[in-house]
């Protein structure tokens, strides 16, 4: 993927399966479980828990249980050109998730191990 600006040809959503594929104006293809991408909500409130500090009125079983339902594919949204919007279940849709944030989430076998061998894995 293009690591300057990447940018997304096509998003499904595939409630059923709980899934979100990605495919990249590149044509690399990321393919993100719902309960990863509810957990990884890069929002002030959920950000602290990730990183292990905490938010007020939130704890971090709460954010663990947020097993990450989407109802319809309405309930991704584009944020400009540049970011999606992610409606949960449980009522949450302050995080946008950005499209160098998801390219810098993808799960695939290649970007898990470049992560690694950068010494964060995500």
């Amino acid at each position: 993927m293009d690591p300057v600006q990447p940018k997304p040809k096509q998003i499904v959503v595939d409630v059923q399966n709980r899934l979100m594929q990605i495919i990249w104006a590149d044509g690399h293809e990321s393919i993100y479980e719902f309960g990863e991408l509810r957990r990884a909500c890069p929002c002030a409130e959920c950000q602290p828990w990730v990183h292990g500090v905490g938010a007020v009125g939130d704890t971090p079983e709460s954010v663990r249980q947020a097993v990450g339902e989407l109802k319809s594919a309405s309930d991704v949204t584009l944020v400009g050109t540049y970011a999606i919007n992610l409606r949960w279940a449980d009522g949450h849709a302050s995080g946008i998730y950005s499209f160098e944030y998801l390219a810098s989430l993808c799960p695939c076998e290649e970007h898990s191990a470049r992560r690694s061998s950068a010494g964060h894995e995500s």
